[in-house]
């Protein structure tokens, strides 16, 4: 248990409504709604909006595309610092997906450093920049698996078992599909199947974001081949959530692998439609949230997206925590921590 700190005179405000809002600088953080001037962490739908000005790494805008085309984008490489009237903002990779970033926010009044996360991952990729853990005083982060209950496996014990899966359906005649996110997990899962000798098509989106890790100098072992109708015997495809049933209805023998943080629970927000679910993400688990934590020794964190309980655990071990919920809060409130 670590001692209770004692914090400044001068408190960070963080607001959580449709992105984080700094009241204090006029800053807004993966706003999902439109913003003069916003960054954006990564290229997920859920972390970005057609801001005037979004502040963003060069591989974030080059996945991004035409998305932003008729903003005034700031492309901001890693740990190359932006000036601004109140603070500098310095981008350190976040290991989640191809540019993304965490950023580093140093007022000009008064020192204080704030790290916001958007999503990191921990564990290596073999695709993405690594996270780096960059000290602060305040840390905003992400608690999509703020619960003890998420606890994943090490990643080589789950591919081994997604391998011999893949394997065992292959050999019965039947057709085998991976499942994961188009941008991030599809690019690491693609990397693992091709170097363990599985022939792969790939959905549309996954090729085009694929392409930009390609351009990017991200080298992967094996042909790149996008699916187009054809299936032949022996192929694995590669395919986002929701987009299988309609474009694979033809094919029969399908069975389907789900890679999912979610499938370490026996709750799962939504409905299992695969034959197997393994615990696979491109997110910390609990252990691995509380880790990041210590290893960056903030003096008050918010977490915000997830779970409550991740806040309350860090309360436990000493840290000044609080949940920002993403409903009911005013947005010129925002918590002050102040310790009693």
């Amino acid at each position: 248990m670590r001692p209770w700190l004692v914090l400044s005179e001068v408190y960070v405000q963080a607001v959580f409504k449709s992105g984080v809002y700094l009241p204090d600088l006029d800053l807004w953080l993966d706003s999902t709604r439109k913003r003069e001037f916003s960054l954006i962490s990564h290229a997920h739908s859920d972390h970005t909006g057609r801001h005037n000005r979004p502040v963003l790494t060069p591989n974030t805008a080059a996945l991004l595309g035409d998305y932003l085309k008729n903003s005034d984008p700031v492309l901001l490489p890693y740990h190359q610092p932006f000036d601004a009237p109140e603070y500098t903002m310095t981008l350190y990779p976040a290991g989640h997906c191809l540019g993304s970033a965490q950023a580093l926010i140093e007022s000009k009044a008064t020192g204080e450093r704030l790290l916001y996360t958007g999503d990191i991952k921990s564990r290596t990729s073999l695709v993405n920049e690594p996270l780096e853990a960059v000290l602060c005083d305040t840390l905003v982060m992400e608690a999509t698996y703020g619960r003890p209950e998420y606890v994943f496996p090490p990643e080589e014990q789950v591919l081994d078992t997604a391998y011999k899966t893949l394997r065992m359906w292959l050999s019965r005649g039947d057709r085998p599909v991976v499942q994961g996110w188009r941008l991030g997990k599809s690019q690491e899962l693609l990397h693992y199947l091709l170097g363990n000798g599985f022939d792969v098509l790939i959905e549309e989106s996954i090729y085009l974001g694929t392409h930009v890790y390609l351009n990017a100098g991200v080298k992967f072992p094996g042909q790149i081949k996008m699916f187009e109708g054809e299936w032949p015997d022996g192929w694995v495809l590669l395919f986002p959530p929701g987009k299988r049933r309609e474009a694979l209805k033809g094919f029969t023998r399908k069975r389907t692998l789900e890679m999912t943080g979610w499938a370490t629970s026996g709750t799962m927000p939504w409905g299992r439609s695969a034959d197997a679910s393994l615990p696979y993400s491109d997110h910390p688990d609990f252990n691995e949230l509380v880790a990041y934590v210590e290893a960056v020794a903030p003096k008050q964190v918010y977490t915000v997206n997830g779970f409550p309980e991740l806040a309350a655990q860090l309360r436990e071990l000493g840290y000044p925590a609080v949940h920002l919920p993403g409903r009911g809060q005013k947005q010129d409130t925002g918590f002050q921590m102040k310790l009693v």
